[in-house]
């Protein structure tokens, strides 16, 4: 079976710095994936990256065995929320059916059924009271689940989401996993930027160290080890043994330094 994505030699460089260096990593089909590293480890780009919107200095993406340009219409994606205009004149059910774009060109305006399909997304989040309100009173977790609406409705078989549990509440990022794990049980492929190192191994089935370079890459029980993790953050990470919530063997991350 073909992975889902598939990174090879990526190299990534700003001014001459790399923020990349030869990433290689590979994604199985039907896996709900975390990218786990420091601030300034590349994680963000790494995806952006992937999705040609930042350039590259060396190194190839495949999606399904073929270049990323021919596979744009089976990826979904899930930007960071600091990175949207949020004061921009627009509605929620509106920004949800943009993800309907890629499938409808240029040419054709959305219809009836872009709009069902919208609310249905909207439904799925639970916000569909908050349709005809303007994104701008909505507050961070409600633009985090429009954002995960507008993936949805684009029906892709890969998403990539960019830290999608920034800023909002408990309960919203409960919410959240549960459609990422119904996402997974319709045969979907899930690559998660993820900052909090508590919840991986509850969360997700592989996960992908990263900083600079590749650190480990494959299921959590066996790459979400201390000796990984020490490697990924320079040690300014601490230990207190298992929790409730790990996978056997795995640590129990009490602080980590970003």
């Amino acid at each position: 079976m073909q992975p889902a994505l598939q990174i090879t030699d990526l190299t990534v460089a700003y001014s001459e710095k790399p923020v990349l260096w030869k990433v290689d990593l590979t994604v199985p089909q039907g896996t709900l994936m975390a990218i786990v590293g420091p601030n300034g480890a590349g994680k963000t780009t790494l995806i952006k990256a992937a999705l040609g919107l930042v350039r590259t200095v060396t190194g190839q993406t495949r999606i399904y065995g073929q270049p990323y340009a021919t596979q744009r219409q089976l990826v979904g994606y899930v930007p960071q929320r600091g990175s949207v205009d949020w004061d921009f004149p627009t509605s929620v059910l509106d920004v949800v059916m943009m993800g309907r774009y890629a499938s409808l060109g240029w040419l054709r305006r959305p219809g009836r059924r872009e709009r069902d399909l919208a609310l249905a997304a909207l439904d799925q989040v639970r916000m569909t009271d908050f349709a005809h309100r303007q994104i701008s009173q909505l507050s961070g977790g409600q633009q985090q689940r429009v954002f995960l609406a507008r993936a949805l409705v684009q029906d892709a078989r890969i998403y990539f989401m960019d830290e999608p549990f920034q800023g909002v509440d408990a309960v919203t990022e409960r919410a959240m996993i549960a459609i990422l794990r119904e996402l997974r049980a319709a045969g979907k492929t899930v690559v998660v930027v993820h900052h909090d190192l508590q919840t991986v191994p509850e969360y997700f089935d592989s996960v992908g160290l990263i900083n600079v370079r590749r650190i480990a890459v494959g299921p959590v029980a066996q790459v979400f080890t201390e000796a990984n993790l020490r490697a990924t953050y320079g040690g300014r990470i601490a230990f207190l043994g298992n929790d409730a919530y790990a996978q056997p063997g795995a640590p129990h991350i009490a602080t980590a330094g970003d």
